[in-house]
């Protein structure tokens, strides 16, 4: 993942979703989001089993 989100990347997400922003915009949201990703990028979370095995394992002690 990049260390910050650039106004170029901001505008694309927009274009795709259809939504009209200026260049301005683009640069501001990209100032108020670039810390708050960076953070969320940091955390690691660790599964102690997959989901499918923990699936198979509810079924059978509900004995289904």
């Amino acid at each position: 993942m990049p260390d910050d989100v650039s106004p170029e990347r901001v505008a694309a997400a927009a274009a795709m979703a259809r939504v009209a922003l200026t260049s301005e915009d683009a640069a501001r949201i990209a100032r108020a989001v670039t810390m708050p990703v960076k953070r969320l990028a940091d955390i690691t979370l660790e599964m102690e089993i997959e989901p499918a095995t923990f699936i198979a394992v509810q079924r059978k002690d509900a004995g289904l």
